[in-house]
């Protein structure tokens, strides 16, 4: 796949908040779950460089023991790379991901990953889009605006939807209802069965939990979802969408995520390399 940083430098300032948009939304989303009685998930974070490492002792999977931003905000340095990887050995976790965007410095960040037992995985693709001219949803769905008092519900259709495994429940009920967050549940008559969130930074949204039972695909829900974000967004005073998926390959070829995305005016930025240490190659 081709992307735009291959043809053409990205402006710093969206360069920028297409990482940390995105660290800054999970930073506060393990804040949230932290801040539960008893932390019940395990969650953590760290700043490392600029960048946010967030983790939790409740599962050992990549996905959710990530550093986010590292040589975006700020050029890393090798104590970065080390404290980082640190981070994760302490934890007692050995699944953990070191997001690199082709834009990050130095140079030298993926051998002092690689040194320290992180390999190439997948990449995702980082996605944006300007709120300056949003189409208007046309309102054949019930999509809600909801607050705290629906976490569980909003949580019980993301977590099915996912196939995410019960132990991170309370990461994701955390945020429902929290300053900063948008979420929203679709109903199919008094059922829900569609879930989407936005996490506001300054006049930044990052758009995620995007998630539509099985029974339900197929009948517009996310595009639905894209474009109720994208007028709230805007008309919360916002400029700019960020958003990230997997990418398309030959092995998986379609990727309906990135192409609700693409159809609701989403710019590819570049496809990210995740650098993934496993049990066998930890340090």
């Amino acid at each position: 796949m081709n992307t735009a940083a291959d043809d053409m430098a990205l402006d710093l300032d969206l360069a920028y908040w297409l990482e940390m948009s995105e660290a800054l939304a999970y930073q506060d989303t393990y804040a949230a779950a932290a801040s539960m009685p008893g932390n019940p998930t395990g969650a953590t974070t760290a700043p490392v460089g600029g960048a946010i490492a967030f983790g939790l002792t409740a599962i050992d999977f990549g996905f959710f023991n990530r550093v986010v931003g590292l040589g975006t905000a700020q050029p890393a340095t090798e104590a970065d790379a080390e404290a980082a990887s640190r981070f994760f050995v302490d934890l007692g976790v050995t699944q953990s991901v070191i997001h690199a965007a082709p834009g990050a410095e130095p140079t030298e960040l993926v051998p002092w990953a690689n040194a320290r037992g992180y390999v190439k995985g997948a990449r995702w693709v980082k996605m944006w889009r300007h709120l300056d001219e949003v189409p208007v949803p046309v309102p054949s769905l019930r999509i809600e605006r909801i607050d705290a008092s629906w976490a569980q519900v909003f949580t019980d259709v993301c977590v099915t939807a996912f196939e995410m495994p019960a132990a991170i429940h309370d990461l994701v009920s955390a945020t429902v209802g929290r300053t900063g967050w948008v979420h929203y549940l679709g109903f199919d008559g008094d059922t829900p069965v569609s879930t989407s969130a936005m996490h506001l930074t300054d006049d930044v949204a990052w758009l995620g939990y995007g998630a539509t039972l099985e029974d339900y695909r197929g009948h517009g829900w996310q595009t639905a979802m894209f474009l109720r974000r994208l007028v709230d967004a805007r008309d919360l005073g916002c400029r700019l969408a960020i958003t990230e998926t997997g990418e398309e390959t030959e092995k998986n070829p379609v990727n309906h995520s990135y192409r609700n995305m693409v159809r609701v005016g989403f710019n590819l930025a570049y496809a990210r390399q995740n650098w993934v240490r496993l049990p066998e190659t930890s340090a």
